[in-house]
């Protein structure tokens, strides 16, 4: 064993320093050798120019031309998060957007067993809250859910844009749909109607539509077909779970848990073998495929500058106000046009420091409405990929891209990335501003322009020269 608290050696380890001829040598060299450096100091500047054969000096300019235009987002893989997003939001500066669900109800158990002579009673779709919404939950809105005519596509990722084919018959109980207002912090009591061992217990906050007897009978007929999980998706496909697009308000995109064990198809019946009623719930889960389709219809009556973007491409009305959607929705490009100018005039460039700086607007926000708390910055590779920037890989915490409430102004540290446009490591393609968790954050905020007098998007450049 190792003796922990005896220490036989002084703190400096040697202990044939501590004195005789030593402690004398250390006494007069140490001072002698602390005198030298300090008369060194003092003719730094002189030893140090006879090394370089070229002068350096610092500069600092926020007057880089920038221009910026928004632009519909590229589509994102949906498909990769617990959640999903239903609801309509008609945003009286964005438009009207509106967010739907695929999902694939899957075989609980193989060798799907009703009973004898299984009689239907209902079937429900059941979807479990989870907490966070955009918007306001007064509005109400309308449900339809369909039935899928194809399979999901083979393969990894599902993008926001996907179409999957569906009946044309919606399979609510009611054909014009299921009227609710979100209510994603409730608590319900659910009637089970007999199911043991309780008639009603209240259950953690959910969506619960009822859906057509024709489709809950069909899984009651096709029992004996129903022996694994391809038999299951061969004869039900998955639903469409949408919303009517008119509202009469503001509306709102909430998140459901998908992967929430209350998240499921609930068929309730009897059988001659029990006259208790029984429940069969067919699981949305982890292994479910599943993913969020997003739609966006116009921009008539969204904000003026916005509509001359997209429809226009309006270079004056983008210097005025450029616009950030989530979901995959709204992106605005910005460029450093004259980059090259300032390069060719000083081929020796040194980037010390390098931020963007992009002021929010005032007066486009409400309680219901807040302003993205946190943007990403990307750049378009020679390829037209949207690439993560090396500043953000080195760090992503000084990288920046939070909201600062203060200063009301977002800040992106991107000196490694102007350093490699300096030194032709990549092309001038420009740079994208999106949202940081662009396929679960909801919000959307409007940003100054480049070209405005007051607090313009702008790039702080510190950089040194070499004649």
């Amino acid at each position: 064993m190792f003796n922990t608290t005896a220490n036989p050696l002084p703190e400096n380890g040697f202990p044939r320093f501590d004195g005789g001829f030593f402690a004398v040598l250390r006494k007069a060299f140490f001072p002698f050798i602390i005198s030298l450096a300090v008369l060194s100091c003092t003719e730094e500047e002189i030893i140090g120019l006879d090394l370089i054969d070229t002068h350096a000096s610092l500069e600092t300019t926020d007057t880089l031309t920038l221009t910026a235009m928004t632009v519909p987002a590229d589509s994102v893989v949906m498909n990769y998060r617990a959640t999903n997003i239903l609801g309509v939001l008609n945003d009286p500066e964005f438009g009207k957007t509106r967010a739907s669900i695929y999902a694939e109800p899957r075989l609980a158990t193989s060798d799907l067993d009703l009973g004898e002579n299984a009689v239907l009673d209902s079937i429900n779709l059941v979807l479990a809250y989870h907490g966070d919404f955009y918007g306001t939950l007064r509005t109400p809105q309308r449900i339809q859910i369909y039935e899928l005519s194809e399979n999901f596509p083979d393969q990894d990722s599902l993008f926001s844009n996907l179409v999957i084919p569906h009946h044309p018959d919606p399979i609510t109980f009611d054909p014009a749909g299921f009227e609710y207002r979100p209510a994603p912090f409730d608590s319900i009591l659910v009637d089970l109607g007999g199911v043991k061992p309780h008639d009603s217990i209240f259950a953690a906050p959910h969506l619960r539509v009822r859906l057509a007897d024709e489709f809950g009978q069909r899984f009651i007929d096709k029992q004996d077909e129903l022996t694994d999980v391809p038999s299951f998706l061969e004869a039900f496909k998955g639903i469409y779970i949408t919303v009517d697009k008119e509202i009469a308000g503001l509306g709102s995109l909430v998140k459901f848990n998908m992967i929430e064990p209350l998240t499921t198809l609930e068929l309730y019946y009897q059988n001659d073998e029990d006259t208790v009623q029984q429940m069969q719930r067919f699981p949305i889960n982890e292994f479910s495929a599943r993913t969020t389709r997003m739609e966006q219809f116009g921009y008539d009556n969204a904000n003026q500058a916005l509509r001359a973007q997209i429809e226009e491409e309006d270079q004056a009305m983008a210097d005025s106000l450029v616009f950030v959607q989530s979901l995959s929705v709204l992106q605005t490009n910005i460029q450093i046009p004259y980059l090259d100018k300032l390069i060719e005039q000083h081929p020796r460039l040194l980037i010390n420091k390098a931020e963007l700086v992009i002021p929010a607007a005032e007066g486009y926000t409400t309680r219901e409405l807040h302003k993205t708390e946190e943007l990403m910055l990307l750049r378009i590779s020679d390829e037209g990929r949207l690439v993560t920037l090396d500043d953000y890989v080195h760090d992503a915490n000084l990288f920046g891209g939070e909201l600062d409430r203060d200063a009301n102004s977002y800040r992106f540290s991107i000196s490694r990335y102007l350093q490699k446009l300096v030194d032709g490591e990549y092309d001038n393609t420009g740079l994208v501003l999106t949202a940081s968790h662009i396929t679960s954050d909801m919000s959307r905020v409007v940003l100054h322009g480049p070209g405005r007098t007051d607090k313009p998007i702008k790039l702080i450049l510190f950089y040194s020269k070499f004649d």
